[in-house]
């Protein structure tokens, strides 16, 4: 931000600034507007990043699939009685990883 306006300001005239009873050195206001602008708690609040994957489990899979092979999918997971695709696929990865496990 205040680069922007100033190209030779950096981390050193930084922790000047910030020390300015020891340097002697303080932000132009044009320098602390740009700060202020960029910084401002109100606008920080606004501009949070998603937060990271909180789930228990956080190893994934994925597929994309034709519209028809979704609604179809999705038609018999409801239909054997599975309440969410997370809980068919855990089942059936369940299955695949336990009957592999026999023919070996």
């Amino acid at each position: 931000m205040v680069q922007a306006i100033y190209p030779k300001y950096d981390k050193t005239v930084q922790s000047k600034c910030e020390n300015g009873d020891a340097y002697g050195v303080s932000l132009r206001p044009d320098a602390m507007a740009a700060l202020y602008a960029h910084f401002a708690p109100e606008l920080v609040e606004s501009r949070k990043t998603a937060k990271k994957d909180a789930h228990r489990l956080t190893c994934r899979i994925s597929a994309r699939l034709e519209t028809a092979d979704y609604e179809e999918l999705q038609r018999l997971i409801a239909a054997e009685g599975y309440a969410t695709t997370q809980d068919w696929l855990t089942a059936t990865v369940r299955r695949y990883i336990a009957e592999a496990g026999e023919t070996e």
